[in-house]
């Protein structure tokens, strides 16, 4: 009988299932600021204590994963990630430096170490906020992650990148255009984008993303951009080809009604 109220069942009663009308994306906003404007409930200290938390629980081996201030039973391996990683690697020796830019406090890395430790040499290289290199600096460097506040400072550092990785990040930048600009005039051998929301236009679309206290303990919102894919994969052209892109994860989302699921792309300097 479950089965057939399920088949029978209006398509719009499947979406509704998913499509939460407190949380997720909304509304369509002229600029960044006005989104920003309009968004509330946003605690900058208690969402890094939280971060701080549950990736020092990580970094400690009292758990083994977390995403966003939540922690799992099991490591959420991100394969893509992972066989790029290991691609760029192999063709270099088995020598790997990443820029990993807006990278928290190493929640990529931790996902991938377990797979990466047979590398001759890695170096990580966490790249955010000021609030967040501070307490890296303090309490998450180690033999292969660092933290900086540019990529100049890493650079000066001694690094050399071999792959730039903008995983969940460049939808929250003011300014995205003129970031990925900058970041390409460094001319990274390979570069990866992750979680990214793509719009269903060749526009972008500016919203607010309003984040249940699940993840942080607090009800949390920001401005969040949806990119029109032509716009966005024009700017790389500029000096980048495109090896392949991906669907970064399985679940599917909804910005109002409208479904999406993030995808990513990688890139080989030309």
């Amino acid at each position: 009988m479950h089965y057939l109220v399920k088949e029978l069942a209006p398509p719009v009663l499947n979406t509704l299932r998913w499509f939460s009308f407190k949380y997720g994306w909304k509304g369509n906003f002229k600029s960044f600021d006005e989104a920003k404007a309009q968004c509330t409930g946003y605690d900058e200290s208690h969402i890094l204590n939280r971060i701080v938390e549950t990736t020092g629980k990580v970094r400690d081996g009292k758990a083994v994963y977390e995403r966003d201030g939540i922690i799992y039973d099991e490591v959420q391996i991100n394969h893509t990630l992972l066989s790029i990683l290991l691609f760029v690697a192999g063709r270099n020796g088995n020598k790997l430096t990443l820029v990993d830019f807006g990278g928290s406090l190493g929640t990529s890395y931790y996902q991938c170490i377990k797979y990466l430790s047979h590398l001759v040499e890695l170096n990580w290289c966490i790249i955010e906020q000021a609030n967040y290199v501070e307490v890296g600096k303090k309490s998450f460097e180690n033999a292969n992650v660092k933290f900086y506040y540019s990529i100049e400072e890493c650079i000066a550092d001694g690094k050399n990148p071999d792959i730039l990785l903008i995983s969940s990040t460049l939808q929250y930048i003011k300014e995205p255009y003129n970031l990925l600009n900058h970041l390409q005039t460094f001319n990274i051998p390979y570069l990866m984008l992750d979680l990214v929301g793509y719009n269903d236009t060749e526009e972008d679309r500016i919203t607010i993303q309003k984040v249940p206290p699940v993840f942080y303990g607090i009800e949390a919102s920001y401005p969040c951009i949806f990119f029109g894919k032509n716009k966005l994969e024009n700017q790389i052209k500029k000096n980048y080809d495109l090896e392949f892109d991906f669907i970064s994860e399985s679940q599917k989302y909804y910005i109002n009604f409208k479904p999406f699921r993030y995808q990513g792309s990688f890139w080989k300097l030309k």
